[in-house]
This record gives structure tokens, C-alpha cells and sequence, in this order.
């Protein structure tokens, strides 16, 4: 079995080097100059690899990049010695591992400090593809000019194309690749939380409607551009934005990811076929720039959607869905404020009867299944405007704006007869004792809840299942 786990990791590195050696020439199909193409697609696949595999696939990619720099001695007719060359190969190949290995460990870290969460990876991937692709540059284009593999007079005509292209291709193919390799990869070291959002992987059928429209503005584009021949003429490329957003925010993420692949392809496509070279370095920023508003387009909503459930988080106790406390003391804060211009208010402290003894008893899934019910009644026998909030463990406040005690008093005793009868909780008979008191001009909320809890401490010790009122006065 172990033999066999060998021989399947053996295939799938051999696997994983052809196809870098594979996507290195379409890079080099699109490539405008001398180690430098429109987009450079083996920093999308080493990237995914080294991020999704891990060290495993350092040693495959070692290969590959290494038959790559031969691969160009041999593209470009370069003229240097056979150590020149091997050395060459060796630190380009460490090189271009290294700056991508360390923008994956890098996403992997932040990712495990995020929760795997998709909004922020996505966000940190654009950051780290931004520095890593130029750290890429500068280290691969150093290593090529002290080996002799490229002019140092070149080095000013090829790094920013050598950096975009970089860039490009990670932006574009980067999540696309790493898709695939978690699909095929069986232990991957490296994962996204599975958001409905992510969970929903599958194409829609409108989908290849929504990439035809794209595909035809983005044609269309670049036709005119051939036909009118200017460089503002070439700016019409950025239209693309228009049905990319669109098809971002109606798809899945798979969908924007292969979608900017297919038309990043074709973009480079009719590059070549309409002679549009003059206009290279703007197709290639255009390229860019959709690919990372695209990717904003993903991030930004489920980043808001994130925070919004964080805020629901802090405002409402999880268990029971009351108010949680930090909102209970801003809105009595508001109450008070009220009081203190001749409103009249009342809180009310309310506590489960015998609470450590139906967890005791009867286990604490019974016990929060009490909370929850107690909470739920409270809120069915209060009003819109009362607020109902868990203060801690079995204990609730109610803020009761605009009401008199004995008009307070009233609602709290049809409140416990509601407790007194529920059935919610099979084998417990639920009953509750509470405190009230009304607010006062000089209240603050510690002081105003001190008389509500000493009135609760007496309903207890007077045999609970009751209301009993602090008087004010």
C-alpha cells in the first residue's frame, strides 16, 4: 500500500512537472520580447502547487523550471558555457520557487489566522501576487544576468514586462489552478471554509451566455482598436469591466475565475492574430486591472456579509437570541437619557427558577433548551419597542420604554403564567422569579439595575415564581 501511495506521488509530480513545462510554452506563445511575455503562466501553477501540495512539489518544479532554462538557451541561441548554463538554471529555479514559496506560506499563514475565510484570502492573494511576482522579477532576472543568460543592458526593456506578465498570469490562472489542485489533490495543505458561496462551485447555465457577452465586448474592443489604430483607441478594452462585474457578482467564484482565464486567453489571442504588439503593455495592465477588480467584486460582498453576521454576533446572545448585553447597556443608556427629560421606564431582571438543578437533573441540553424557552416567551409576551436581553447564564433584563410599574407588573405576571404552562421542555416544569423597579431622573444603569436585582433577590427568598417591585421613593 505504502508502495503504492509512492508510485501515485511519483505520477502525479511527473504529472504536475509536464504540465509547468506545458503552460511555460503558452507563456512563451504570447511572449512580446525576450523573457517577457503578456502573461507568464507557471508562476500561476508554481504558486497553487507550492500552496495546495506544499514541499512535495518543490523537487517537480525544481525539474521543470531547470528544462525551462534550457529550453530558453536554446529558444534564444544563447552563447555562454555549459556550468554557466547549469548554474543559471539552478538559481532560476531557486529563485522563482523560492519568492512563490514564500508568498504561499504566507497566504496559508494568514489564512489559518483568519478562519479560512474566503473574503480575506482572497484579498491577502492579491496583495501577496503584487510582491511576490516582483520579488520574482528582480531575483530571476539578477540570477539570468550574472550567469550570463541575459544582457544586463536588456534588464531595463524587460522588468516591468517581466513583473506584469508575472502578475497577470497569477491574478488570472492563480485560483483556477489552485481549484484544480485541491480537487485532485487527496491531502492538500491548504483550504477555504466552505461558504455557500463556495459550496455553489458549479457553472449555472447562463453562465456561458454571460462569457459569450463578455467575450464579444471584449472582441469588439479590440477590433476597433485594429481599425482606428490609436493608442486611446486601445483604452476601449477596459469596457470589459462592464460584463465581468456582471458575471462576477451573478456566478460562482469558479465562475469568475474561469471566466477570466477564457478571456485573458483571448485577449492574447487576437493580440497576435490583429497585430495589436504597440499595444501590448495596455492590454496587459487591462488584463490586471479586471482580474483584480473581479476579485474585489467576490471579496468586498462576502466581507460585508461577514461583518454583518459578526455584528449579529455581537449583538444578539447566540444561544437564546436576546439582546446581548453590550446592546442592552447602549439602548438603557437611551432610556435613561430619556428619563432624565420625565420619561417614565421600567427594567425588569428575570431569573430561571432552579436553573443548576435541571442542568443536574436532567442534562444541560435540557438547560438551554429552558433558556431558549424562557427567552423565546419573553419576547412574544413583550412589545416591539421592549427590549429582551440575556444578561448572563440564566439570567434576563427587560427595558420596558414608556410604562409605568404597575403597568410593567401586569405584563411580567401574564408573562410567568405563559412559563408557568409551557410544555417546551419535555420532563421540566419551568418557573421564574423577577425583579422591577422603575428609572429615576438620577439613574444610571448600574444603580437602576441594582434595585431591579435586590427586588428579584426578595422574590426568591419569598418562594419564587413571582414578581416583586423595588419602589422608587
Amino acid at each position: 500500500m505504502n508502495h503504492l501511495t509512492q508510485t501515485q506521488r511519483l505520477l502525479s509530480g511527473t504529472g504536475l512537472a509536464v504540465a509547468w513545462l506545458a503552460v511555460w510554452g503558452l507563456g512563451h506563445l504570447a511572449e512580446f520580447t525576450a523573457h517577457a511575455s503578456v502573461w507568464y503562466p507557471p508562476s500561476a501553477l508554481t504558486f497553487a502547487a507550492l500552496l495546495v501540495i506544499g514541499f512535495r512539489s518543490v523537487p517537480y518544479l525544481f525539474v521543470a523550471n531547470f528544462i525551462a532554462t534550457l529550453w530558453s538557451v536554446w529558444i534564444y541561441d544563447i552563447s555562454a558555457s555549459g556550468p554557466e548554463i547549469v548554474a543559471g538554471g539552478i538559481a532560476n529555479a531557486i529563485a522563482h520557487i523560492g519568492c512563490y514559496g514564500i508568498g504561499a506560506a504566507l497566504l496559508q499563514r494568514i489564512a489559518d489566522r483568519q478562519k479560512h475565510s474566503l473574503p480575506r484570502i482572497v484579498i491577502a492573494f492579491l496583495g501577496i501576487a503584487t510582491g511576490a511576482s516582483m520579488a520574482a522579477t528582480i531575483t530571476v532576472i539578477s540570477s539570468l544576468v550574472i550567469f550570463g543568460l541575459l544582457e544586463a543592458r536588456a534588464v531595463a526593456e524587460t522588468w516591468l514586462a517581466f513583473w506584469i506578465g508575472d502578475f497577470v498570469a497569477l491574478v488570472v490562472l492563480g485560483p483556477l489552478c489552485g481549484a484544480l489542485l485541491l480537487k485532485l489533490e487527496r491531502s492538500p495543505v491548504f483550504w477555504i471554509e466552505p461558504l455557500d458561496v463556495v459550496r455553489q462551485d458549479s457553472l449555472t447555465g447562463a453562465f456561458g451566455l454571460k462569457l459569450l457577452i463578455t467575450a464579444v465586448v471584449g472582441t469588439a474592443a479590440m477590433v476597433a482598436t485594429a481599425s482606428i489604430g490609436t493608442v486611446e483607441s486601445a483604452f476601449l478594452i477596459f469596457f470589459l469591466l462592464i460584463p465581468q462585474m456582471w458575471l462576477t457578482h451573478s456566478e460562482s467564484p469558479l465562475g469568475t475565475a474561469v471566466s477570466l482565464a477564457a478571456i485573458s486567453f483571448l485577449i492574447i489571442l487576437w493580440l497576435g492574430v490583429l497585430d495589436l504588439a504597440e499595444f501590448v503593455f495596455i492590454y496587459q495592465f487591462a488584463i490586471a486591472i479586471v482580474a483584480t477588480t473581479a476579485y474585489f467584486g467576490i471579496a468586498i460582498p462576502l466581507l460585508a456579509s461577514d461583518n454583518e453576521q459578526l455584528r449579529e454576533r455581537l449583538m444578539f446572545d447566540r444561544l437564546t437570541g436576546a439582546t446581548s448585553r453590550d446592546l442592552l447597556y447602549f439602548q438603557a443608556g437611551q432610556e435613561l437619557a430619556r428619563a432624565r427629560r420625565g420619561a417614565t421606564s421600567c427594567l425588569a431582571v428575570v431569573d430561571l427558577d432552579r436553573f443548576k438543578d435541571i442542568n443536574d437533573r436532567h442534562g444541560h441540553t435540557r438547560g438551554d433548551r429552558s433558556l431558549v424557552e424562557l427567552a423565546t416567551i419573553m419576547r412574544r409576551e413583550t412589545r416591539s419597542t421592549d427590549v429582551v436581553a440575556r444578561y448572563g447564564g440564566d439570567e434576563f433584563v427587560i427595558v420596558f420604554p414608556d410604562t409605568t410599574v404597575d403597568d410593567a407588573r401586569e405584563r411580567l405576571e401574564a408573562l410567568l403564567d405563559e412559563v408557568r404552562s409551557s410544555t417546551a421542555v419535555p420532563g421540566v416544569h419551568l418557573t421564574a422569579s423577577v425583579g422591577l423597579t422603575e428609572s429615576v431622573p438620577e439613574d444610571d444603569f448600574a444603580s437602576w439595575f441594582e434595585r431591579a436585582d435586590a427586588a428579584l433577590l426578595l422574590a426568591k427568598r419569598r418562594g419564587r415564581d413571582r414578581v416583586e417591585v423595588n419602589a422608587v421613593g
